[in-house]
């Protein structure tokens, strides 16, 4: 490196750190360097690494059964096996990872579905003869496995079921952790935990960390899938498992269960390990049971049937077993957009423009919904020129309704969103940035279909910068540090496990594009204006959700963002320290992002190991 390199390197560094300083104090500069060094030593951990971490010790087993010996709540638990031809190897190695639960309060409902291959009767009978806790029925015919599903749960007399597949395994602490969070939360009628596969060497990969309940997350995928524990009377209250879905019984057992029960918990700890074989979905995708993707989607549209806000179901292209649900918008209600703008020129790489007449120019062009209105919100500093050019464009009865609002107070963002929502007429805002960009003409319908929800609150778009990377895809705040998932991302990058492709709950959306209902708008009393440029809209985001509503991205509104072409970048003094100070409770009380996970990195949201 040359020198000039060198005091360049340095200088970047320094100035780093002072930003640090300034928003975070000296305390805060001093647990940013620990962790960031902390990081360095670990590096990137791989799997296998992670794996060998996370092993249980002959002490961790001593102390789980020191503890299961302390509680006065055991809960039984019935693991449930249909099983059909399976090989001899892997049906044995299923049963054993059962026999060798830490836990001991189980019992194993085994129905084999009348398979022809004879090694199954043998082995299941001899396991049965070694451990009354196996009870096992042998069909007279082959029903699949719905049928086989339901003959088990008829033998099951345990609080609560837990389904095992026959070339599987559960991790040996599987239902000892169940039963550790049952005595902690006694409501629990679903939990469910993560996951990976194992190949048929025993070598455990690709594992699924993921997060904590996320209704629209599940549209889109079967992602909470194993190990999943229900509560036994709620299976037999639903009807148990449904004949016609064989291949995804359990989504849509999870479909209706969720329709009757809000007490759902997440064990943030790898309990199952699926078994990649020719023949199974983990290894084959769509062509190895394409019945099964049939199945899937004839769930997720009679779940649309049973709901308030019915739709229609679309594949996600080249994506099995991801779907986009589309919800039917109850009539054609007026959105306000509120749109804070100094009517400033930008330069991009092919012109230069004024980013509010480029913004509505897009708006009025490429959207296909038209009820809606427009709130320029100003400091009396758009000139009298570009008002004028654009009060014409907006002319006339055919097109939106544009108003103008002026604030002589200093530039608060929060405070000229505030002031734009006061003089909304719209049952929808929309927050928008001026320096935005229409992209997909159906930009407002694919927010309103969720903003229109009872349960939904915050609703934030797929964001681009102009050369076509992620600017925003959903915001993660990880040790009270807010962070865009996957920036500066190809914008196609799938994220993890599709999450970049299919609408997913966040904790936060970016204010650049965010979309919600006006009464709720004012239920949690609008924008704090503590927060003049920066993490207005996590603080916003914050106060909804804690108000007991899911924020979500859709990343089929998508627009482009010439970010801070309006305003300087950077945060202000203070700024994060502010809002940490205001949300510690909250933090603590959530203890982590739910819509992360806390095996992974907080270094970046890039939902690597580190």
């Amino acid at each position: 490196m040359s020198d000039s390199g060198t005091i360049d390197f340095v200088s970047n560094k320094l100035g780093k750190l002072f930003k640090v300083w300034r928003e975070r104090n000296t305390l805060g500069l001093l647990k940013f360097l620990y962790r960031r060094s902390l990081e360095k030593v670990r590096g990137q951990m791989t799997y296998h690494k992670w794996v060998m971490r996370d092993r249980l010790t002959q002490a961790d087993i001593l102390a789980a059964q020191r503890t299961i010996a302390q509680w006065t709540v055991r809960p039984k638990f019935s693991v449930i096996m249909p099983v059909y031809n399976v090989d001899a190897s892997w049906l044995e190695k299923a049963i054993q990872s059962v026999q060798n639960q830490i836990y001991p309060h189980w019992e194993l409902c085994i129905v084999d579905d009348a398979s022809p291959k004879p090694h199954i009767k043998r082995i299941l009978t001899h396991y049965s003869q070694l451990d009354d806790r196996i009870k096992v029925v042998f069909r007279s015919e082959n029903g699949q496995i719905v049928a086989a599903s339901n003959d088990a749960l008829a033998l099951a007399t345990g609080d609560y079921i837990a389904l095992l597949d026959h070339d599987d395994e559960l991790a040996i602490n599987a239902l000892f952790e169940n039963a550790k969070l049952i005595n902690k939360h006694s409501d629990a009628d679903f939990i469910y935990s993560d996951e990976d596969k194992m190949d048929t060497k025993g070598k455990r990969l690709d594992p699924f960390f993921k997060p904590d309940w996320s209704p629209d997350y599940f549209h889109a995928c079967m992602y909470t899938c194993h190990l999943g524990v229900y509560r036994t009377s709620l299976i037999r209250a639903i009807g148990g498992f449904r004949a016609g879905y064989d291949g995804a019984q359990d989504y849509d057992l999870v479909l209706r269960v969720v329709e009757k029960t809000r007490s759902i918990y997440h064990i943030p700890k790898i309990l199952y390990h699926w078994r990649v074989i020719p023949a199974s979905v983990t290894a084959g995708g769509e062509q190895a049971k394409p019945w099964a993707y049939v199945a899937a989607r004839r769930a997720l549209e009679d779940m649309l049937a049973r709901s308030a806000y019915p739709g229609l179901v679309e594949a996600v292209p080249d994506r099995p077993g991801f779907w986009r649900v589309r919800r039917q918008l109850m009539g054609e209600p007026l959105i306000s957009i509120i749109i804070p703008s100094a009517g400033k020129a930008m330069l991009t790489a092919e012109r230069s423009m004024v980013a509010l007449e480029n913004c509505l120019r897009s708006i009025q062009e490429r959207s296909t919904y038209h009820n809606f209105e427009l709130i320029l919100v100003d400091g009396y500093d758009i000139s009298d020129d570009i008002l004028t050019r654009v009060t014409t464009a907006f002319a006339g009865d055919a097109t939106p309704n544009l108003q103008l609002v002026h604030c002589k107070e200093p530039f608060n963002f929060s405070h000229r969103i505030n002031q734009g929502a006061a003089n909304a007429n719209g049952q929808f805002l929309l927050l928008l940035n001026d320096d935005t960009e229409v992209i997909t003409p159906d930009w407002l319908e694919s927010m309103l279909e969720f903003a229109q929800q009872d349960d939904i609150g915050a609703v934030g778009a797929k964001l681009l910068f102009p050369d076509g990377k992620l600017q925003h895809g959903g915001v993660m705040v990880l040790g009270g540090n807010p962070g865009h998932a996957y920036h500066g991302f190809d914008d196609d990058h799938p994220g993890y496990f599709c999450s970049n492709l299919v609408n997913r709950n966040y904790l936060a959306v970016t204010a650049a594009c965010l979309m919600i209902r006006r009464e709720l708008f004012q239920q949690v009393g609008g924008m704090d204006e503590i927060f003049p440029l920066n993490y207005n809209d996590v603080d916003f985001c914050l106060k909804v959700h804690q108000a007991g509503y899911r924020n979500v991205v859709t990343p089929y509104a998508r627009l482009i963002h010439y970010e801070s072409m309006s305003r300087k970048a950077g945060l202000q003094p203070h700024e994060w320290e502010t809002l940490n100070q205001k949300w510690k409770g909250y933090f603590n009380q959530l203890n982590g992002d739910p819509y992360y996970n806390p095996n992974l990195s907080h270094r970046a949201v890039t939902f690597e190991l580190w």
